[in-house]
Protein backbone atom coordinates (compact mmCIF):
# COMPACT_ATOMS: atom_id res chain seq x y z
CA UNK A 1 0.00 0.00 0.00
CA UNK A 2 1.25 3.53 -1.20
CA UNK A 3 0.76 6.09 2.16
CA UNK A 4 1.60 10.08 1.50
CA UNK A 5 1.55 10.66 4.93
CA UNK A 6 2.95 9.13 8.61
CA UNK A 7 2.81 9.88 11.94
CA UNK A 8 5.28 9.50 14.38
CA UNK A 9 6.12 10.05 18.22
CA UNK A 10 8.70 10.62 20.23
CA UNK A 11 7.21 8.91 23.56
CA UNK A 12 9.03 5.70 22.82
CA UNK A 13 12.09 6.55 21.92
CA UNK A 14 15.35 7.51 24.11
CA UNK A 15 17.43 9.66 22.06
CA UNK A 16 16.39 13.00 21.13
CA UNK A 17 16.03 12.73 17.58
CA UNK A 18 14.30 9.64 14.91
CA UNK A 19 15.38 9.30 11.58
CA UNK A 20 12.46 9.27 8.87
CA UNK A 21 13.83 7.10 5.67
CA UNK A 22 11.20 8.35 3.03
CA UNK A 23 11.08 6.20 -0.10
CA UNK A 24 11.95 7.72 -3.12
CA UNK A 25 11.22 5.14 -6.24
CA UNK A 26 11.97 5.38 -9.83
CA UNK A 27 9.23 4.61 -12.43
CA UNK A 28 11.86 3.77 -15.45
CA UNK A 29 14.88 2.20 -16.34
CA UNK A 30 17.80 2.71 -13.89
CA UNK A 31 21.32 5.05 -15.19
CA UNK A 32 24.27 4.51 -15.84
CA UNK A 33 25.28 7.64 -13.49
CA UNK A 34 23.91 9.06 -10.40
CA UNK A 35 20.85 11.49 -10.73
CA UNK A 36 19.70 14.43 -8.57
CA UNK A 37 16.84 14.74 -7.36
CA UNK A 38 15.33 17.43 -6.45
CA UNK A 39 12.89 17.73 -3.32
CA UNK A 40 11.42 20.38 -0.75
CA UNK A 41 10.28 20.52 2.50
CA UNK A 42 8.30 23.40 3.68
CA UNK A 43 6.15 23.61 7.25
CA UNK A 44 4.29 26.25 8.93
CA UNK A 45 4.69 24.89 12.03
CA UNK A 46 8.12 23.53 12.27
CA UNK A 47 11.55 24.99 11.41
CA UNK A 48 14.48 23.73 9.71
CA UNK A 49 17.44 22.95 11.56
CA UNK A 50 15.66 22.78 14.93
CA UNK A 51 13.20 20.83 14.45
CA UNK A 52 14.23 18.76 11.53
CA UNK A 53 17.29 18.16 9.48
CA UNK A 54 17.20 17.71 6.10
CA UNK A 55 20.02 15.21 4.13
CA UNK A 56 21.73 17.43 1.38
CA UNK A 57 21.12 16.90 -2.31
CA UNK A 58 19.63 13.74 -3.09
CA UNK A 59 20.81 11.67 -5.66
CA UNK A 60 19.60 8.03 -6.99
CA UNK A 61 22.82 6.42 -7.45
CA UNK A 62 24.08 4.70 -10.68
CA UNK A 63 22.28 1.31 -11.76
CA UNK A 64 19.66 2.19 -8.26
CA UNK A 65 15.75 2.44 -8.50
CA UNK A 66 15.35 4.52 -5.71
CA UNK A 67 16.98 6.04 -2.13
CA UNK A 68 15.76 6.68 1.01
CA UNK A 69 15.38 10.50 1.42
CA UNK A 70 16.07 10.44 5.10
CA UNK A 71 14.93 13.33 7.18
CA UNK A 72 15.98 13.91 10.77
CA UNK A 73 13.31 14.96 13.28
CA UNK A 74 14.28 16.47 16.26
CA UNK A 75 12.98 16.08 19.88
CA UNK A 76 11.95 19.44 21.61
CA UNK A 77 9.85 20.60 24.58
CA UNK A 78 7.17 21.95 22.77
CA UNK A 79 6.40 18.34 20.89
CA UNK A 80 5.07 17.47 24.28
CA UNK A 81 2.21 19.99 24.07
CA UNK A 82 1.92 20.78 20.06
CA UNK A 83 2.09 18.40 17.05
CA UNK A 84 4.28 19.84 13.93
CA UNK A 85 4.14 18.65 10.85
CA UNK A 86 6.45 18.79 7.36
CA UNK A 87 5.33 18.17 3.94
CA UNK A 88 7.73 16.98 1.17
CA UNK A 89 7.53 17.60 -2.43
CA UNK A 90 9.41 15.86 -5.25
CA UNK A 91 9.70 18.49 -8.72
CA UNK A 92 10.93 17.39 -12.10
CA UNK A 93 14.20 18.41 -13.46
CA UNK A 94 16.47 17.62 -16.63
CA UNK A 95 16.55 13.58 -15.14
CA UNK A 96 13.27 13.01 -14.02
CA UNK A 97 9.60 14.09 -15.55
CA UNK A 98 6.50 13.39 -13.29
CA UNK A 99 4.20 11.54 -15.05
CA UNK A 100 1.85 9.67 -12.12
CA UNK A 101 0.79 12.73 -10.02
CA UNK A 102 -1.80 10.11 -7.68
CA UNK A 103 -3.05 7.19 -7.52
CA UNK A 104 -6.63 5.72 -6.41
CA UNK A 105 -6.45 2.67 -3.81
CA UNK A 106 -9.00 1.44 -1.63
CA UNK A 107 -11.29 3.83 -2.82
CA UNK A 108 -8.87 6.78 -1.59
CA UNK A 109 -6.51 9.10 -3.74
CA UNK A 110 -2.85 8.85 -2.80
CA UNK A 111 -0.50 11.68 -4.00
CA UNK A 112 2.95 10.02 -5.46
CA UNK A 113 4.58 13.52 -5.54
CA UNK A 114 4.38 14.55 -1.53
CA UNK A 115 4.63 13.10 1.41
CA UNK A 116 3.61 14.59 4.80
CA UNK A 117 5.40 13.72 8.78
CA UNK A 118 3.03 14.31 11.85
CA UNK A 119 5.46 14.68 15.02
CA UNK A 120 5.61 14.83 18.25
CA UNK A 121 6.46 13.85 22.33
CA UNK A 122 2.47 13.18 23.25
CA UNK A 123 0.85 9.89 23.95
CA UNK A 124 -2.54 9.40 22.10
CA UNK A 125 -3.20 6.49 24.91
CA UNK A 126 -1.72 4.11 27.45
CA UNK A 127 1.46 2.06 26.25
CA UNK A 128 0.34 -1.50 26.36
CA UNK A 129 1.90 -3.10 29.28
CA UNK A 130 0.37 -0.03 31.50
CA UNK A 131 -1.95 -1.24 34.19
CA UNK A 132 -3.81 1.59 36.50
CA UNK A 133 -4.57 -1.52 39.01
CA UNK A 134 -0.90 -1.88 39.85
CA UNK A 135 0.63 1.58 39.14
CA UNK A 136 -1.87 4.05 38.89
CA UNK A 137 -3.43 6.53 36.26
CA UNK A 138 -1.66 6.78 33.42
CA UNK A 139 -0.17 10.51 32.48
CA UNK A 140 3.04 10.97 30.46
CA UNK A 141 4.65 12.75 33.36
CA UNK A 142 4.59 9.37 35.50
CA UNK A 143 5.49 7.08 32.50
CA UNK A 144 9.02 9.45 31.68
CA UNK A 145 9.88 9.76 34.97
CA UNK A 146 9.71 5.86 35.58
CA UNK A 147 12.14 5.45 32.47
CA UNK A 148 14.47 8.34 33.72
CA UNK A 149 14.94 6.97 37.60
CA UNK A 150 14.63 3.02 36.85
CA UNK A 151 16.40 3.80 33.72
CA UNK A 152 13.88 1.45 31.49
CA UNK A 153 13.67 1.92 27.87
CA UNK A 154 10.63 3.74 26.87
CA UNK A 155 9.63 1.27 24.06
CA UNK A 156 9.75 -2.04 27.00
CA UNK A 157 6.20 -0.65 27.71
CA UNK A 158 4.97 -1.34 24.73
CA UNK A 159 5.74 -5.06 25.50
CA UNK A 160 4.05 -6.94 28.35
CA UNK A 161 6.24 -9.63 27.82
CA UNK A 162 8.93 -7.11 29.08
CA UNK A 163 7.27 -5.12 31.68
CA UNK A 164 5.25 -8.09 33.29
CA UNK A 165 2.97 -8.27 36.59
CA UNK A 166 6.72 -8.51 38.39
CA UNK A 167 7.89 -5.65 36.57
CA UNK A 168 4.58 -3.75 37.19
CA UNK A 169 4.83 -3.89 40.92
CA UNK A 170 8.36 -3.59 41.64
CA UNK A 171 7.97 -0.17 39.40
CA UNK A 172 5.06 0.34 41.47
CA UNK A 173 7.28 0.11 45.25
CA UNK A 174 10.31 1.57 43.88
CA UNK A 175 8.79 4.69 42.15
CA UNK A 176 6.32 5.38 45.43
CA UNK A 177 9.76 4.81 47.84
CA UNK A 178 11.57 7.43 45.29
CA UNK A 179 8.43 10.07 45.78
CA UNK A 180 8.53 9.58 49.51
CA UNK A 181 12.31 10.54 49.86
CA UNK A 182 11.96 13.43 47.45
CA UNK A 183 8.71 15.00 48.90
CA UNK A 184 10.70 14.58 52.27
CA UNK A 185 13.88 16.51 51.14
CA UNK A 186 11.46 19.18 49.80
CA UNK A 187 9.23 19.52 52.95
CA UNK A 188 13.02 19.67 54.37
CA UNK A 189 13.87 22.29 52.25
CA UNK A 190 16.32 20.56 50.65
CA UNK A 191 17.60 20.15 46.91
CA UNK A 192 14.78 17.53 45.10
CA UNK A 193 13.53 16.18 41.93
CA UNK A 194 10.92 18.48 41.17
CA UNK A 195 9.68 16.35 38.51
CA UNK A 196 7.44 14.32 41.51
CA UNK A 197 5.13 16.93 41.54
CA UNK A 198 2.22 16.24 39.76
CA UNK A 199 1.67 19.61 37.13
CA UNK A 200 -1.79 18.84 36.69
CA UNK A 201 -2.60 19.05 41.11
CA UNK A 202 0.46 20.67 42.32
CA UNK A 203 0.46 17.35 44.58
CA UNK A 204 3.11 14.41 44.47
CA UNK A 205 3.06 11.78 42.08
CA UNK A 206 0.74 8.47 42.89
CA UNK A 207 2.40 5.07 42.12
CA UNK A 208 0.29 3.15 44.35
CA UNK A 209 -2.19 0.27 43.72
Amino acid sequence: MLVDSMDVTFVYEKEDYLDIPVKVQLVGRPAEQDRPVRITVVSDTAEEGMDFILPADPVIPAGATGLDYVVRLVRTDELKTRKKMISLAIHANEHFSLPVTEIIQVGDTVSTLGFRIFFSDMFTKAPAAWDENLVGEFTQQKFELICDVLDIDPADFNDPSVITLAKLLYISAEMTAYVKSETEKMKAGLPYDENIIDQATGLPLDFGR
